[in-house]
This record gives structure tokens, sequence and C-alpha cells, in this order.
């Protein structure tokens, strides 16, 4: 019999500590997104014209003047050290860039030097949803556009090469918001989760105190209740002992049976398979006390369900279809 608090409660706190990296990671976006463009590329997190979630940098290197325009968006080509990527931007958003490109519109790379770097989301060619259609990005259309812009502009010079799987959106044009809502759900659930360790670690703490003042005996020596018990069964992990019933097994439950009024054995219907539950109803105020029965173990519960019956008159529903006696 375990009546360590922190080991029955270590399953809840495992599900936080897990809850909580999973949202240390979904926030990383997030938390990129607030660093500056040039932080973040010294850092390593660069795009690489190749699929990410994150917020990533680019170094501008050049960019071409006019966009291609469709009827929801505006995009510019930008070259970068790892080729060329179409942009969802406004002008408001690139000006800076436009300036210095129309100052040298000659010249290869011409804001290279003046140290632009920009933080990018990355939308890929076609963005994959569980249950729902997916959404294209990049039609077919557009992508010769962009093609034939890109073949007509000065970007095309050299060794450049366009990137027409992935579209880039500028973190000044992006609500930070949708980057930190599901983190911040997630840690929520969490908290949700850490509260309710807590309050299981103090009721826990309550049943063991209980426990304690009703066998005094056996306080310290919790296995030789199992033995010394009026009735027992170790595979069921439940033991009745001087008219009160123990549950030890996942949950710990000390009820004492003359408050039993009724026992109903039943079944939950799951798609292609049941579930089956005891339900123990009292004549106090207190409520009933449900429990999942393992399929395995059903019949080991009518012998149980009898001794019960033989201490209190207790009223048995069975649910369950194996014509109780």
């Amino acid at each position: 019999m375990n009546k360590n608090v922190f080991r029955r409660s270590l399953g809840i706190w495992l599900l936080v500590i897990g809850l909580l990296v999973y949202s240390y990671f979904q926030a990383i976006p997030g938390l990129h997104s607030l660093e500056p463009p040039q932080k973040l590329y010294k850092q390593g997190f660069v795009y690489k014209s190749k699929d990410s979630e994150d917020v990533l940098a680019v170094k501008v290197l050049d960019i071409d003047l006019i966009p291609v325009k469709t009827d929801e968006a505006q995009y510019f080509l930008i070259k970068h050290e790892y080729g060329v990527t179409a942009m969802k931007a406004t002008y408001h958003t690139v000006y800076s860039l436009l300036q210095m490109k129309a100052r040298f519109p000659n010249q290869e790379n011409p804001l290279e030097s003046g140290g632009f770097y920009l933080s990018v989301k990355v939308i890929p060619e076609v963005e994959k949803r569980r249950k729902k259609s997916d959404v294209v990005h990049i039609s077919q259309s557009l992508k010769q556009r962009l093609e034939e812009k890109f073949q007509q502009s000065d970007l095309s010079k050299g060794n450049s090469s366009i990137d027409l799987t992935h579209l880039l959106r500028s973190m000044q044009e992006e609500s930070r918001v949708n980057l930190f809502a599901k983190p911040v759900f997630i840690a929520l659930v969490a908290f949700f989760f850490t509260l309710k360790a807590i309050s299981l670690m103090f009721r826990l703490r309550r049943k063991f105190r209980r426990f304690d003042s009703l066998f005094p005996a056996y306080a310290s020596h919790t296995d030789q209740l199992i033995k010394d018990a009026d009735y027992s069964d170790k595979k069921l992990e439940l033991l009745v002992h001087q008219g009160i019933l123990v549950f030890y097994g996942m949950d710990f439950e000390i009820l004492p049976v003359d408050d039993i009024e009724e026992i109903k054995l039943f079944r939950v219907h799951r798609k292609s398979f049941y579930r089956y539950k005891m339900k123990i109803i009292f004549y106090s105020s207190r409520r009933p006390y449900v429990f999942e029965i393992k399929k395995s173990n059903m019949e080991a519960y009518y012998p149980f369900i009898d001794y019960l019956r033989s201490l209190a008159p207790i009223v048995v529903e069975d649910g369950w279809k194996m014509n109780y006696r």
C-alpha cells in the first residue's frame, strides 16, 4: 500500500513538466520575434530557403523596386545569402531598402554594406492542416509571375536562383499575439494541472491522516493490515476491516461500509468496445464514488460485493450483464 503523497501525484507533476516544456518550445518563435533581427542572425537563426515554423533573420543584399501585386497582397523579391525569395510586405516595411536600392540601382548587392536585417516568418507553398483541407499559399499563376519578375530583374544576374516553394512575411507586419496565443494557452493548462496536483496532495494528506486515526496500529505497517484485514484482495487493491472499506490502488479512498446504500455496475459504450465501471452511492451527502474496472477483473468483484452485502443491506444493480445472484 503506497502512502507516499509525491509518488501518488507524480503522474500529474510529470504532465505539468511536459506541458511547460512543450509550451516553451511553442513560444520560441514568439521569443525570437522580440529579438533584433541582427542578433538572431548572429545566433544562427537564419532563413536558408527551407521550411521552418520559427522566426528567422535574413540579411538583405538586394531588392527589386517593383513588387508583384495580387488582389490580396504584394510581394517584393529580395536577395539574401541563400538565394532570392518573394516577401509579402507593404511599402512602409521596405521603404529604407527601396531608398538604398534607388541610390545605387546598378550596383551588385547594393544593400550588403548597409547592414539590412529583417525578421521573417516562413510561409510554405502548401500549408497542411489536420482534419481540414490544405491551404495553397503559392498558386501556379503566382509562381509564373514571380519567375518572370525574377528573370526581368537584375537579381537574376550571377548565380542567384529564386525559391518558388516559400514566401516570407515580415515580422513588422505580423501580430505577436498569434505567436504567443498557443504557448500561453498551454501554460494556462499546465497551471490548471499544477493546482490540481497541489489539491490532490492536500486531499491525500487528509486521507492518510484519517487512515492513521482509524488504524493507528497499522499507520507504519500498511502491508500488515492487508494481511490482517477482514476481507482483502490484492488483485483488486482493496480491503475491508472493522467496517471500513479501503481502496489503495490508483485512487486512495476510505469509505464506511454502513454508509453504502447502493452499488451500480454499469458499462459505457465507446465506439467498438465497452468500458466497465462501478458506482457506489451513499446514504449521506457524500458524492457517489465512481471508478473504472478492468474487464479481466470483473468476475473478482462479485465475491467482494457479496461480502459487503453481508455487512450492510446494500442494493446492487448489475448492468454488466453477468447475471448477478
